[in-house]
């Protein structure tokens, strides 16, 4: 009686036949590119490259010039030295700006975190043809000319006799903060789903309770991105306070461009380099919580 080969094709049988080779995949064919496609590659790297030596090479001479053991700038460096660091360290009026900067930043950022994240909630949730003109209004400070916005500001802050007063200075700074703010979190918001928030109003919870358990939480991520920001754009910003600082608020970018101006060493790149250091690493830990967010989202 004879019997029915059934294994499967491509494996072994049960004669002890040898595996039959598995027919390749089909590749997809890629046409070879012509001369003028690689001539266009190559410009198009070639100005890449060029785009990327032009904003960062500044930024690493900055660098290195602080570790310079000249008295004076020059470049190629005539040595290496943290003696600038020091100085910098031992100087009050260095040490002083740097802290009110980070002041003023810190309050600027809570300012703009908590009016842009009320605002994106409140533009999500609501319905009606005021949205548009709204979300514009906070938006606008970000296409306004920023010597616009420190012009109004020395006038406004002028006549009522504000000029140097830190807080306020905060304040304007967290008026240029809330449009990142309000974008993030407004991103995150497209991805929650409100339904949650009814569950939770449904089972008892208020709305206070409501925001504080199940929003806030879900909107972690995007709201502490946004007061990043918020944070980089009131340490570093040098127009307005040229405008609103006056002899009693002089915050880092403020001595720097006097010093600039009166007092060229190389203590100069020191506080660059503290000004780059803080903006590069809120800009990573920015992105660090984005992509925590963004792996989260997935689960």
């Amino acid at each position: 009686m004879s019997t029915i080969d059934v294994s499967a094709p491509g494996t072994p049988n049960a004669a002890g036949g040898a595996r039959p080779a598995r027919p390749a995949r089909a590749r997809r064919g890629r046409l070879p590119a012509t001369r003028a496609e690689r001539a266009l590659r190559w410009a198009l790297l070639g100005v890449v490259t060029l785009v990327f030596a032009f904003l960062v090479i500044p930024i690493v001479i900055v660098v290195l010039e602080s570790f310079n053991s000249a008295d004076y700038l020059s470049f190629p460096l005539e040595g290496w030295s943290l003696t600038h660091y020091r100085r910098f360290l031992d100087d009050p009026a260095w040490v002083d700006a740097t802290l009110l900067s980070a002041k003023i930043a810190l309050l600027a950022a809570a300012i703009a975190t908590v009016v842009g994240t009320t605002a994106a909630w409140g533009l999500a949730r609501a319905t009606g043809r005021g949205k548009g003109p709204v979300f514009a209004l906070l938006y606008s400070p970000l296409v306004i000319p920023i010597i616009v916005l420190a012009m109004s500001y020395y006038f406004t802050f002028a006549d009522h006799r504000l000029i140097g007063q830190w807080p306020v200075v905060a304040v304007a700074y967290s008026v240029m903060g809330v449009p990142y703010v309000l974008v993030s979190v407004s991103s995150a918001l497209q991805q929650f789903d409100p339904e949650l928030e009814n569950a939770a109003r449904t089972l008892g919870a208020g709305l206070p309770r409501t925001l504080l358990r199940i929003t806030l939480p879900s909107l972690a991520s995007a709201i502490s991105a946004g007061a990043l920001f918020a944070f980089v754009i009131a340490f570093d910003e040098a127009v307005i306070i040229l405008f609103v600082a006056g002899n009693d608020s002089v915050t880092l970018a403020r001595r720097l461009w006097d010093s600039v101006r009166y007092d060229l060493t190389p203590t100069l790149a020191v506080a660059g380099t503290i000004l780059i250091g803080v903006c590069v690493g809120l800009y990573l830990l920015s992105e660090l919580i984005k992509t925590i967010r963004d792996r989260r989202e997935r689960r």
